[in-house]
């Protein structure tokens, strides 16, 4: 019965602040589009929306370690580890202004995926070369305008709660455009946040730790698969730590 009542009440919050935020939206795209190419007041507006969930449910607590770290005027690559639907909403919770690249069928969802393309978020056909390719453009451009990218480079979520292999998107990229990377450990959204049933999970305490920036510098003489090996044992090496804590 509680794991029902709770349930409702996520899905009730997730309906209401649908239908409030979704028309604010839109109406802060229309009068800002033409003349703010980083949509900055729209991504800062995402942002909130998207950290509303994991505020405004109390029994999901979140502690946020080295956000201090973090240069909110810098533009970098934002690579995290990736467990459940919640991670998503977690990276909000850094209040950094991004694009996400996303695999194409989140676009489809209703409303979100709408969205998603009204803020420039970069879509992503991961069986395809071309698709790849052209993210690494249109990821190239936001990064020229000055915005930041958020890549899951495990490139789905893991089933069993271990580090998944690294895909090279987001470190090709990185060494491209020649910016910092930002690697970000999600610990304790393993498990399915919301299940078949349409049930949200209970309580937990979920952990988002922000490693330190590694700047261009630190890599520029790695190739691709240096770096992302890199990357993934700094990110490998605290979730351990974090689970013996």
């Amino acid at each position: 019965m509680l794991r029902i009542l709770f349930s409702t009440y996520v899905w009730l919050l997730i309906i209401l602040t649908t239908l409030f935020h979704a028309p604010l939206f839109l109406i802060i795209w229309l009068l800002t589009v033409a003349f703010d190419k980083n949509l900055v007041l729209l991504h800062y507006f995402s942002n909130i929306w998207g950290s509303s969930f994991t505020v405004l449910v109390p029994s999901w607590k979140v502690e946020i370690i080295g956000k201090e770290k973090i240069d909110k005027k810098n533009v970098k690559i934002v690579v995290a580890n990736h467990q459940s639907q919640e991670d998503i909403l977690l990276i909000y919770r850094l209040g950094i202004l991004f694009r996400w690249v996303s695999k194409a069928e989140v676009f489809k969802i209703p409303i979100y995926g709408w969205l998603m393309h009204l803020k420039g978020d970069i879509k992503l056909h991961r069986s395809s070369k071309a698709s790849i390719k052209n993210m690494l453009i249109d990821s190239e451009k936001v990064i020229g305008k000055g915005g930041s990218i958020a890549i899951f480079p495990e490139g789905t979520r893991s089933r069993t709660g271990n580090l998944g292999n690294f895909k090279d998107g987001a470190f090709a990229l990185a060494q491209k455009t020649q910016s910092p990377i930002l690697p970000v450990v999600i610990y304790g959204t393993g498990c399915e946040f919301i299940t078949s049933n349409f049930f949200f999970k209970g309580k937990h305490k979920v952990i988002l730790k922000v490693l330190n920036e590694i700047p261009y510098s630190k890599f520029e003489n790695m190739n691709i698969r240096e770096i992302s090996n890199m990357v993934r044992e700094k990110i490998e090496k605290e979730l351990e730590k974090l689970k013996t804590t």
